[in-house]
């Protein structure tokens, strides 16, 4: 899951408040909401163990951690000095284990951990096996787990993570003028969907200044070909609170999805002349519904939320819904003293809000990566334009290293 693909499942709901001591109850102080019938999304930001190094045998389920420190993520994997300490402390490969079980309903369906941010590489297991590495600090990313899963009893994730500076991931490979710490610095989560799922959805308004805009929703969907033959709807709405304002549905068609590439398919919603747009004054969320219907019968469920707005750089200047403004912004960067990285999401919101309220800023430049999905919606929700960034600092590597950017 790249980016943009995560940032947009955060609309999901989540689910596993209720269950028992041991297991995903304790996972962070995170308290999920009622279940959707179709998917659950559950955090496991509480009892991870943590190695400041890989050790032998350390991803096997038997290995004895009880030496090893407990961690609550978001976690930096050094505490460092106010000012004036070696960027090198930081530089190194360490291990953290998490155990868990999955409710029952979670059983015959389809298992991913999604994590948020982890600096630098990550070395995912499941249960013993080794699931695959990905590189990257600064954008979220997922592995299945369901051929690995012990339904029944205990399950055991081991992350090898790597936070030296490795030229072939950016931003490194050159100078970079700003630290970059290391550790799983952002929340984690395991998402349980049926077989067949939406995979993502992403909400393009169009013709917003004027009333003939409408909405087109491009659904992805996945699962396995053996499924898709059946009679599928895609039914979309448009909601403003909890008010539908507009709905559409399709019938399900094409080819059936390759492993790991969704089936795309797009409902286009019509007739939306009273809408209400995203600006600086008034910044106007909407949420769109997406529903995976089979004789009568949700499927899957997801939502995201989004505005409408028309952003564009003109001969006078920058145009937002056709009118042109003063742009007014300073650079951020995701750190904090002692931590890191490693800072809840309130603390990432509240530096949105200063940014807005107390610095009078309308624009702000991630410097110089992607950042937290907290912060960036926090921005949305008060009216604070952002210029994102890739990672990099005046380089750029090879065709590799640009696609991990």
């Amino acid at each position: 899951m790249d980016r943009r693909d995560f940032l947009l499942q955060s609309g999901t709901l989540l689910a596993g408040a209720a269950l028992a001591p041991g297991s995903l109850a304790m996972s962070g102080s995170n308290q999920a909401e009622e279940p959707q019938q179709s998917r659950m999304l559950l955090p496991i930001n509480r009892n991870w163990r943590y190695s400041p190094s890989v050790v032998d045998g350390g991803h096997a389920v038997a290995f004895d951690d009880s030496s090893f420190d407990r961690v609550v993520i978001p976690h930096t994997n050094r505490s460092l000095p106010w000012h004036s300490f070696d960027e090198k402390s930081y530089e190194f490969i360490s291990l953290y284990r998490r155990p868990f079980k999955l409710p029952p309903e979670a059983k015959g369906k389809r298992i991913f951990v999604d994590f948020e941010g982890v600096m630098t590489a990550s070395t995912v297991w499941i249960n013993g096996q080794k699931l695959g590495e990905y590189k990257g600090g600064y954008t979220p990313f997922s592995f299945e787990l369901t051929p690995n899963i012990n339904w029944d009893g205990s399950n055991l994730l081991a992350v090898d993570v790597d936070s030296t500076e490795r030229p072939d991931i950016p931003p490194f490979g050159f100078e970079v003028d700003y630290l970059t710490f290391g550790g799983i610095y952002r929340e984690v989560w395991l998402r349980v969907v049926p077989s067949t799922y939406i995979e993502n959805i992403f909400a393009m308004p169009k013709n917003v200044l004027n009333d003939q805009r409408t909405l087109e929703v491009r659904c992805f969907l996945e699962g396995p070909a053996s499924e898709w033959n059946r009679s599928r709807t895609l039914e979309v709405e448009l909601l403003d609170g909890d008010r539908v304002i507009g709905k559409a549905s399709e019938k399900v068609t094409g080819p059936a999805p390759a492993p790991g590439q969704p089936a795309l398919q797009a409902v286009t919603l019509s007739n939306l002349g009273a809408i209400r747009l995203w600006d600086l004054q008034h910044p106007e969320l909407y949420h769109v519904r997406v529903r995976l219907i089979e004789q009568g019968k949700l499927v899957d469920e997801d939502t995201r939320r989004f505005g409408f707005r028309e952003a564009a750089f003109t001969d006078q200047g920058f145009s937002l819904n056709g009118k042109v403004i003063k742009l007014r912004g300073l650079d951020r960067h995701q750190t904090f003293p002692f931590v890191g990285q490693a800072m809840p999401g309130r603390v990432q919101r509240r530096d949105a809000l200063i940014l807005r309220q107390q610095l009078k800023c309308n624009i702000v430049r991630t410097s110089h990566y992607p950042q937290s999905r907290h912060f960036l919606d926090a921005c949305d929700e008060i009216g604070l334009l952002v210029l994102e960034e890739i990672p990099g600092w005046q380089h750029i590597g090879d065709k590799a290293w640009q696609d991990i950017a």
